[in-house]
């Protein structure tokens, strides 16, 4: 049964829902008048961010984000995506780096369409972008992993509900991340975000570490560790503390500098912790923000001794007994529509089975059974991507997104296509992390190899280059960016990790441990490359 406190949310999201129905038809008027070449495609933007939309690069095609609340997705939000994939003769969707799907190439009639159909099945677009919260991040595992301190699932889903019951209330100089993390592992990204929660289990007692006033992107920052742990009836206050300090200490007139990691470079941490403190303070002497929480998403199966089953790289035994997650990984979270639909007919008949998506561009399907989850490997083994290396990640890049530089895509598919090509597939690298631009999607400066996209000057002409990351990492205990090493030309990339591999398969190391003992011979290896 629903808290008091929940109903009221669920009443305002209805409210809500009313007012973007109406926000819709506005949005169509102005989308029009882009489409007449009336207003910028910047002016365009400063609109349809917060709408979940954006025009593609010429402006004459766009691309919808559907908010998919924490990545937790149900089996009729995925026939109706899938409908939409058919009913606009759309060969794809697009996993996103944020546990959200894109739809891409529509006309914008088409997305204003989607739009409306989507707000009837309670699938938001609102706050999609611009300048107002994003979806909350949230561990795929959350609920079903060994050794995970607890479900932190009904946190995220109740903090992405809050935001959506007032999201025209919000005067944002700058967009905010909230993440989730259900271990150590902190794999919703909690240590690099403007409000993270990572759940811990402290004498039989579930608490949240909170870590405020990250993010990426330029002069990118680790979050700041609030000195106490946080009872988890107590997220919303820290959420709506989070939000004021922003709104009371953005600078709304420097876009480049508005988000929240540059209020902490200013005050410095400890003036910032102390504001921070003075703000909940206040709210929580205003606000009655105290969370009861059913959890709708768990598993009913009871948690009994779990399976000794080695999990494979992409089949996962669950701490249910007897229940296993499979994580279907198509390359650069592209997935096409065939496949959607062979995945959403194959769940179908089972309703207890969970989907979630990842910030790794993956979709976990849980609470299935060796049986079943062997049959629905079997049914996606043609896309391959079952290795870490394979399961390597790309933003949409050039030349769909309108401020890419590198064409991300491309880049990720030839590295694929050259080692397999040289029978590599299987090989001591870990995933590679690929940004077209400064802005982050895949989160390059906190992955093991990432590469971000920009223009140099190369001969005395422009050219595109990617800088080579090495060595990030987010977790409870050892957060850090990655070492930039240099630029290397797009068409050498492959070459390069080719023969690093190589190395590194000779030594019968794992990549980490060769960047450890190996540096020297790692720089050599790169210099070649560099430009």
């Amino acid at each position: 049964m629903k808290e008091q406190f929940e109903v009221k949310m669920d009443e305002m999201i209805k409210e809500q829902k009313e007012l973007y129905q109406k926000e819709i038809i506005e949005f169509q008027e102005i989308g029009h008048i882009f489409i007449r070449g009336e207003i910028s495609s910047n002016e365009f933007k400063a609109t349809s961010g917060g709408m979940g939309v954006y025009a593609q690069k010429g402006g004459k095609k766009f691309m919808i984000r559907l908010r998919v609340l924490s990545g937790v997705l149900d089996i009729k939000t995925l026939e109706l995506i899938g409908k939409f994939a058919m009913d606009y003769n759309l060969p794809d969707v697009h996993l996103t780096t944020r546990e959200a799907i894109q739809l891409h190439n529509l006309n914008f009639d088409d997305v204003i369409t989607i739009m409306e159909k989507s707000l009837n099945s309670n699938l938001y677009t609102r706050g999609g972008g611009g300048n107002y919260p994003r979806n909350v991040s949230l561990s795929p595992l959350s609920g079903v992993e060994k050794g995970e301190a607890f479900d932190v699932t009904p946190y995220a889903v109740i903090v992405n509900k809050y935001f959506l019951s007032r999201m025209d209330s919000y005067k944002l100089p700058r967009k905010f991340k909230v993440a989730f993390s259900n271990n150590e592992n902190d794999t919703a990204n909690a240590t690099i975000v403007d409000l993270g929660f990572l759940a811990v289990n402290q004498d039989g007692n579930n608490l949240f570490k909170v870590y405020i006033g990250g993010s990426l992107g330029n002069q990118g920052g680790i979050s700041v560790p609030f000195d106490e742990l946080v009872q988890p009836e107590e997220v919303l206050y820290h959420v709506e503390a989070c939000i004021r300090l922003l709104i009371e200490e953005g600078d709304y007139e420097n876009r480049g500098k508005a988000r929240m990691r540059f209020i902490v470079k200013r005050m410095g941490q400890e003036a910032f912790l102390n504001c921070y403190k003075k703000i909940l303070h206040r709210v929580k002497q205003s606000e009655n923000l105290e969370l009861v929480l059913e959890n709708e998403h768990q598993s009913s199966t009871e948690v009994k001794d779990c399976d000794n089953l080695s999990d494979q790289q992409n089949l996962i035994a669950q701490r249910q007994s007897g229940l296993y997650t499979i994580i279907v990984h198509s390359k650069g979270g592209i997935l096409k529509r065939e496949d959607l639909n062979q995945i959403t007919s194959f769940l179908q008949a089972i309703p207890e089975a969970q989907i979630r998506l990842s910030m790794e561009e993956n979709m976990y399907i849980r609470n299935l059974t060796l049986a079943q989850a062997e049959k629905l490997l079997g049914l996606v083994k043609h896309l391959g991507q079952t290795t870490m290396f394979e399961r390597s990640i790309s933003c949409i890049g050039v030349p769909t997104c309108q401020i890419g530089i590198g064409e991300t895509q491309k880049l990720l598919s030839n590295i694929l296509t050259y080692f397999e090509n040289q029978g590599m597939l299987e090989n001591p690298l870990p995933s590679i992390h690929i940004s077209g631009c400064l802005n982050s999607c895949t989160r390059h400066q906190v992955s093991d190899i990432g590469f971000c996209g920009k223009k140099k000057q190369v001969s005395q002409q422009a050219v595109e280059v990617y800088t080579l990351h090495i060595g990030g990492m987010t977790s409870e205990f050892d957060t850090h960016f990655a070492k930039e090493y240099g630029d290397l030309l797009t068409n050498t990339i492959p070459k390069f990790l080719y023969e690093l591999a190589l190395y590194i398969k000779e030594k019968r190391l794992n990549f980490k441990e060769y960047m450890e003992l190996y540096q020297e011979e790692f720089k050599s290896i790169l210099a070649v490359y560099l430009v």
